[in-house]
């Protein structure tokens, strides 16, 4: 056991990013962190692991630069012991903690964790009023009533075909919305436990979310899905789905393949990795970042999933999506931690020519490298022999001191080989080589060096060399076993994936003739009003009494104006001739009407 962590990681202090798995810079300060690829929110914590007894002695690897994968946020945390359960304070600065109850020692490890939510309630049912008072905003509601009716009526449905009715529902995308990715951990439920066809549809509605081109919506559809797809016996329908998403689901769909490969179920494990093929085809621009999940998921995955990765990495869409900086370090890497698999990557690496900047940027990888594997990298890349005379130096002399390593050595008898078929002449630094090995330079070099320079004394040329095909890379038997293994495998996964699903579309192609309602009932409503609403509901209602009232009182007002006028009116033409009288009725008259006015300004407000 080695206590070595990817350079990749240790060099950027960046961690893993527990929803998507891709690299992530942690905060200078704190223990929170936010993915930039899929915004996933996670925390920094501390656990203890119980060492091995039969480990071998920890040490940290010899690469220059190599630091701890993140830093520590804290000096001290407490941690609960593995061998007596006893809670301690553990020192965040020493890798080896020793407790000081029961003298048990333990490796403390730092892992991100994502950030989750309680648990979510189950949807209740609703009724047409509930999904009317939401439509004109008489509620406050987050979330959609007609949406919550769907997911209840589902998982409360008893009749089989009415069901599977009610989930093709699914398909339309007026039900796709931040209300299905809320109660989406019930819906898996019944996917996980109830009748196949009704699951078939009902997942329809996480590979929508994935694609509703809403990012926010992508971290609690995946969280909720991983509650589930760790079950060897789980529906493989809920792969599928989140192999429609974008990068962010290939952590858990390669992790899922991973765990049911080890609980022996490899169908499951299989789709999930078809599952990561449709992603990759249907998102080419998120390919570097998807090739960086795959090299890292590279240090622990086994069996299919490993023959999956490497056949992924070697021929698939992922070869030469990356930037070549990332599989060198991964390579320098894995030959300290899983050296059988580098013969493999160095079969992935896919650059261009090169100038004399190129090949010196290049060069810079043997020259700085600290393990076998780097070397062999950073050969691979030599191809045509730079202008500089002093570079070119430097390059075979490097090559040379390589060309009897027994893993680098195929690389460096590479480049030497490329170095002298791509240029116009051979040079000194070449005749140098030359003159040193001679005859042990290997059969291919020998016949290329001669073939330039034919009256060479360095070589005997009276030996006929014959064009030989150049020789395939050897790998790793046990590695091509599991390749092989994953390419029978996927055939057969595919085979009966596909059967299985025209199965139950044809089942549900009979349902979809049914027609069955969202809705059971029109009213009561299950939801009350919004206090807003019953405010301004109010409000119009005094409103119109104070209307009201305002119109009864003008109108008494008035008549009481009329009546007392009409009175005034008669007593005038009683008393024509009395100059006294008619003045003092319309004096009155005049004070009526004054008063009317008065209290009609009083009245409305004026």
């Amino acid at each position: 056991m080695y206590d070595v962590l990817p350079d990749t990681l240790a060099n950027a202090q960046r961690g893993i990013c527990p929803t998507c798995g891709a690299p992530m810079k942690l905060a200078e300060s704190g223990r929170e962190a936010r993915c930039d690829f899929c915004g996933g929110g996670s925390q920094l914590k501390f656990s203890l692991r119980a060492i091995e007894p039969d480990a071998a002695a920890l040490a940290r690897p010899a690469i220059k630069g190599a630091t701890r994968w993140i830093e520590k946020q804290a000096k001290y945390e407490d941690c609960t012991c593995p061998g007596c359960g006893a809670t301690f304070q553990a020192n965040a600065g020493q890798s080896i903690q020793t407790c000081k109850y029961c003298g048990a020692q333990s490796k403390l490890e730092t892992r991100l964790v994502p950030i989750t939510t309680d648990d979510v309630p189950e949807p209740a049912e609703r009724t047409r009023a509930d999904f009317q008072n939401e439509s004109r905003d008489r509620i406050d509601y987050p979330w959609d009533i007609e949406t919550e009716q769907l997911f209840w009526r589902v998982l409360n449905e008893p009749d089989v075909t009415h069901r599977r009715r009610l989930a093709i529902n699914f398909r339309s995308w007026s039900y796709i919305n931040h209300t299905a990715a809320h109660f989406l951990p019930w819906l898996l439920k019944e996917i996980e436990a109830g009748d196949e066809p009704t699951a078939l549809a009902s997942s329809d509605v996480i590979g929508k979310l994935l694609c509703e081109g809403d990012p926010t919506l992508w971290p609690g559809v995946i969280q909720a899905c991983r509650a589930v797809v760790f079950d060897a016996s789980a529906r493989a329908c809920v792969l599928h789905e989140l192999g429609l998403g974008k990068g962010v689901c290939v952590k858990t769909l390669i992790d899922t393949a991973a765990f049911a490969a080890a609980h022996g179920a490899n169908d499951y494990a299989c789709n999930a990795l078809w599952a990561v093929n449709t992603l990759i085809e249907r998102n080419f621009d998120e390919h570097p970042v998807i090739a960086q999940i795959v090299l890292y998921r590279m240090f622990y995955v086994t069996g299919p999933v490993l023959g999956w990765a490497l056949y992924t990495m070697r021929n698939g869409y992922l070869r030469g999506r990356y930037p070549i900086e990332y599989l060198v370090r991964a390579i320098e890497e894995l030959s300290v931690e899983r050296p059988q698999l580098v013969e493999h990557l160095l079969d992935c690496i896919y650059v261009g020519g090169e100038g004399d900047g190129e090949f010196n940027k290049r060069l810079d990888f043997v020259r700085k490298a600290q393990s076998w594997g780097a070397r062999a990298a950073g050969f691979e890349m030599l191809y045509h022999p730079p202008e500089d005379p002093a570079l070119m130096v430097e390059a075979i002399a490097l090559i040379d001191a390589d060309l009897d390593d027994e893993h680098a050595g195929t690389a460096a008898e590479g480049a030497l080989y490329r170095l002298i078929t791509t240029g116009k002449r051979t040079g000194p630094a070449i005749d140098a080589l030359v003159k040193k090995r001679g005859e042990s330079l290997s059969y291919r070099v020998k016949r290329e060096y001669i073939r330039y320079n034919p009256e060479t004394p360095l070589l005997d040329t009276s030996v006929k060399y014959y064009w030989q095909s150049d020789a395939k890379r050897e790998f790793d038997p046990e590695m091509q076993a599991q390749l092989d293994a994953w390419r029978e495998l996927i055939r057969d996964s595919v085979d009966k994936y596909r059967k299985n699903v025209e199965e139950m579309r044809m089942l549900l192609r009979e349902s979809d003739k049914l027609d069955v309602p969202v809705f059971l009932r029109e009213e009561p409503a299950t939801i009350p009003l919004s206090a807003k609403y019953v405010e301004a509901e109010q409000k119009v209602a005094n409103d119109e009494k104070k209307q009201v009232d305002q119109t009864n009182e003008m109108q008494r007002l008035q008549e009481e104006y009329q009546k007392a006028m009409e009175q005034l009116s008669q007593k005038m033409m009683a008393n024509m001739e009395d100059a006294a009288v008619m003045q003092q009725v319309t004096a009155e008259m005049q004070r009526l009407s004054s008063a009317l006015q008065e209290n009609m300004q009083k009245l409305f407000g004026n």
